[in-house]
């Protein structure tokens, strides 16, 4: 499984971001970062960041949200699908959360990143959406995340992301979500 960049995590020739060298920011891990998913998969404790925190990193922007819940899936019931949250407050036990740069991404979630990668192909407007610091031009991680959202929803495989939604009964709705996720305003009503 693919590890975060971290010390002596980076790849031969690659800069360790943890190191002081210029993050890599077209690399899956930094897409997740980007998207929101590590933060999924801390907060309920997990070294390893699936398919199922991508979607659950999916439905953080707005818009995906307003969408699926059109089909009676929320944020919440995701989240609670994937886990109970970890509550670690002053004096917790050391190392109850995962460090970013410990946690791992599934194969799962690599294969997802790279699909997303490759149907973003060389849109200039996402070009640089990771900035080299790892903070996301806003505009852009809302595209990713709602183009993430579709690539899972028409996707199949043994993977978290599509256990969840096959439990949450999304197939029946699958054609017009990802219709409304395409559309240039998914914002406005039906």
């Amino acid at each position: 499984m693919p590890v975060l960049s971290g010390p002596g995590n980076a790849p031969s020739g690659a800069p360790d971001v943890a190191g002081g060298g210029a993050p890599r920011c077209g690399d899956p891990t930094s897409w997740a970062r980007g998207i929101g998913a590590l933060q999924e998969a801390e907060r309920v404790g997990s070294w390893r960041v699936g398919s199922e925190h991508l979607l659950a990193a999916s439905l953080l922007d707005p818009v995906a949200r307003r969408v699926v819940l059109e089909a009676g899936v929320d944020l919440g019931v995701v989240q609670a699908q994937i886990g109970r949250p970890v509550h670690a407050g002053i004096g917790a036990r050391p190392g109850l959360l995962p460090r970013p740069e410990d946690m791992s991404l599934s194969d799962g979630a690599t294969q997802a990143l790279e699909r997303l990668r490759a149907r973003i192909g060389d849109d200039p407007s996402l070009a640089t959406w990771v900035r080299p610091d790892r903070s996301t031009d806003p505009r852009g991680r809302s595209v990713v995340r709602r183009r993430l959202l579709v690539l899972l929803l028409e996707g199949e495989g043994p993977g978290g992301a599509w256990r969840v939604l096959d439990r949450l009964g999304v197939a029946p709705h699958t054609e017009r979500l990802v219709a409304r996720l395409g559309e240039p305003d998914p914002s406005s009503p039906l």
